[in-house]
């Protein structure tokens, strides 16, 4: 046992706990292979051995013996903070295993599974009622998770809390209302600017999608050498996966044109991969190995996204890698040059997509997805009505309206696998993010000094694994969650970019 966990009840904790821990382990491999390379007719029977694999590990987490060891853990005194963050996390798993019945959570799981390949093939197909009844099902099977879990105020409480320890609505929409005029009124400059376009031309122009790929690895290098400990794959919506600090993945997508929607993908998933990448190893195969929460860990891939993969240096750098991923692009960037790339990589204005939208219209499309989750869990709302409801709550935060399913209700992949209660943790990580590069500028890096930023995070961050909460995390680094320092960072950016009144 390594010297980080001295504690003989502890010590004894995780040599059961990794017998659990290899079933989680495979269990992921799997869910990964659901996603990518697995045969779509697989999706029924992956789902029952899945169910089954889960049922054997809530079975074994019950264990009598084990909830003593847990428990005693609980009284001990002198534990050291990872032997009491190893605590802190087997008591919420425990409640969830306790209160969750085990044949509720394999019904669970076997919906998912199937629901996963489903929603693909209705986002493919622009078809809704192909998956209303999975996510009817999904959402039932949420809200009775809920009485089982209890709550104090909202039964969606309950949800968050799965996503973020602690988190409850009331907390979001005290956030949300303090960005959302805010945001509004930047939208709104920007949008009378004499600087703004609606569209950009690079959106529209074509690349030659083997070169992207090239480039997407070799970005990919420059960030982390040791490929032995990580892969890039393809899904239908880019995700990450970690099994272990030596073995995690993430996924991009690629489409006809508008190569920053696959670059930017790439590099979003990247932060989230680096935070369990730099994980220390002595937490490897224990509760509290890998990121922690997932505010902290939205931060990361938000982080690499916008302060990395948008900034001016990052575009000089890789000029002529983007110039050769086609003629078209080629001649674009010969006749605007770099001003021109940074332009379309900042470029503001209401788009349909969650995952590439602009850095000032993004938490629109975080608020509606509260707004909706929140509605159903309380029996608000109803599945049927849904791409109706997303239209008119695209009209009112954003001013457009999808026209497609595809570009509506069906783009995120989150439902379908069950997860109510995950997208609030996108705007909080984001408005994180911008703390995190506050204190890295502050610490003399450069934003192009890779090695340095990353090794300022293992430090501040990675390290430490779900050692800590969020609010532990941050009392460490002797921080408190602030939006304003986001909402300045935005507020100067762009008004430099599009030349607003204020800024002058």
């Amino acid at each position: 046992m390594v010297k980080t966990f001295r504690n003989r009840t502890i010590v004894k904790i995780i040599d059961y706990w990794r017998d659990l821990w290899a079933i989680g382990y495979l269990g992921g491999v799997a869910h990964w292979d659901l996603e990518t390379y697995m045969p779509v007719k697989g999706a029924k029977v992956r789902g029952e051995a899945m169910a089954r694999a889960l049922g054997v590990r809530q079975k074994m987490f019950l264990n009598k013996g084990f909830i003593a060891l847990i428990h005693k853990a609980e009284r001990e005194k002198n534990l050291n903070d990872y032997e009491k963050g190893i605590v802190r996390v087997l008591l919420r798993d425990l409640k969830f295993y306790e209160k969750l019945p085990a044949e509720f959570l394999k019904n669970f799981e076997r919906l998912t599974n199937e629901a996963t390949v489903v929603w693909r093939n209705a986002k493919e197909g622009n078809d809704f009622k192909l998956f209303q009844p999975y996510l009817t099902k999904i959402f039932e099977m949420n809200r009775k998770a809920t009485d089982y879990l209890g709550y104090r105020d909202s039964p969606y409480d309950a949800l968050l809390d799965q996503f973020e320890e602690g988190l409850t609505s009331r907390e979001v929409e005290i956030f949300f209302n303090e960005i959302r005029d805010p945001l509004k009124n930047l939208l709104s400059e920007i949008m009378s600017s004499d600087k703004h376009n609606k569209s950009q031309l690079m959106e529209r122009l074509v690349y030659s999608r083997e070169k992207l790929v090239n480039l997407n690895q070799k970005i990919l290098k420059l960030f982390w050498s040791d490929f032995e400990r990580f892969r890039l794959d393809i899904s239908s919506h880019p995700f990450t996966t970690s099994f272990a600090n030596t073995d995690t993945r993430i996924t991009t997508w690629y489409h006809k044109a508008d190569f920053a929607r696959s670059l930017l993908a790439t590099i979003h998933e990247f932060g989230h991969a680096l935070y369990d990448l730099q994980s220390s190893d002595g937490l490897e195969m224990t509760p509290i190995a890998g990121g922690s929460s997932l505010v902290i860990h939205e931060s990361q891939s938000r982080f690499w996204e916008n302060f990395i993969g948008r900034s001016e240096d990052f575009v000089k750098a890789h000029l002529i890698d983007f110039k050769g991923l086609s003629p078209e692009v080629g001649s674009y960037i010969r006749k605007f040059g770099k001003d021109g790339v940074l332009s379309y990589f900042n470029k503001v204005s209401p788009g349909f997509l969650r995952v590439e939208a602009d850095e000032v219209t993004y938490h629109f499309h975080i608020m509606l997805r509260y707004e909706i989750e929140k509605g159903l869990i309380e029996g608000v709302l109803k599945v049927k009505d849904l791409p109706e409801i997303w239209r008119a709550k695209m009209k009112e935060y954003l001013g457009i309206t999808p026209k497609t399913d595809r570009d509506g209700v069906l783009q995120d992949i989150h439902w379908s696998g069950g997860m109510v209660g995950y997208f609030p943790t996108y705007s909080l990580g984001t408005f994180l993010g911008a703390q995190w590069e506050s204190q890295i500028k502050n610490s003399k890096l450069k934003i192009n000094n890779y090695e340095g930023i990353k090794t300022w995070l293992r430090n501040h961050i990675h390290q430490y694994g779900s050692t800590y909460t969020l609010a532990e995390l941050l009392k460490k680094n002797n921080m408190k969650f602030d939006p304003d320092v986001n909402l300045k960072y935005l507020q100067e950016k762009y008004s430099k970019i599009y030349q607003l009144p204020s800024n002058n």
